[in-house]
């Protein structure tokens, strides 16, 4: 889903229940490109997929997704519409219902990309991914059009969220919020981690230490 203009489609989801020798196909051939797939932690029939969809066209096979018997049915859980398809997702490993999701509205041409749109949006949900409230617009978040969103949160301390956004010049930038999504502050306009933001935009929290946390682009880089 890090989506050059010659990437290819995948077909969906597989599962290998013996370390990798063999492999079942699950379906969601459709979704095309798939950004994540996260697994309960005590629960490995309940899964979830983040779809990123065709990244050349409208398609509606996108959004996240959840299984609860281990692949052999799906539910979408998460949509917003047709070219917005998810890019991201994270759950808490300790409390597996609270989970942060993220959408982008993205579609490549010919002669080049659009990557944001109205349909963009982060999203935060505290029941297994029931119901969803969006966290878009909330303070401290840059206002206006948004493209690609990165979202991680500290397994040592699950208030503590990150989230790495592209936006209008003079906005994008590295956020944290120590709030569990309801207020947010921009801590790092630091070019290098916002450089071609519709291939990369990844962040990850460190699994111990609240403070550390890295980012993905062209280098890796790491805060502490």
């Amino acid at each position: 889903s890090c989506f050059r203009g010659n990437a290819m489609s995948g077909d969906g989801v597989y599962k290998s229940t013996d370390g990798g020798e063999t492999w079942t196909h699950l379906g969601l051939e459709a979704t095309r490109q798939i950004s994540r797939i996260s697994v309960h932690p005590q629960n490995s029939n309940l899964v979830y997929v983040a779809a990123f969809g065709d990244g050349f066209g409208p398609n509606a096979e996108r959004g996240v997704f959840r299984s609860r018997d281990g692949g052999q049915t799906w539910q979408r859980i998460l949509y917003r519409d047709d070219r917005s398809g998810a890019i991201d997702f994270v759950m808490n490993p300790a409390n597996p219902r609270l989970m942060y999701a993220t959408l982008l509205e993205f579609q490549r041409f010919p002669w080049g990309l659009r990557s944001a749109g109205p349909g963009t949006g982060l999203f935060k949900s505290v029941d297994g991914g029931d119901t969803w409230t969006e966290l878009t617009n909330n303070p401290g978040l840059p206002a206006g059009l948004k493209g690609r969103i990165g979202v991680s949160l500290s397994p040592a301390d699950p208030n503590r969220v990150w989230a790495i956004i592209d936006a209008e010049t003079g906005k994008k930038g590295l956020f944290r919020s120590d709030d569990a999504g309801a207020t947010w502050q921009r801590i790092s306009d630091f070019a290098p981690l916002t450089v071609r933001p519709w291939y990369y935009h990844h962040v990850f929290a460190d699994p111990k230490d609240a403070d550390i946390v890295y980012v993905l682009n062209i280098q890796m880089w790491k805060s502490t």
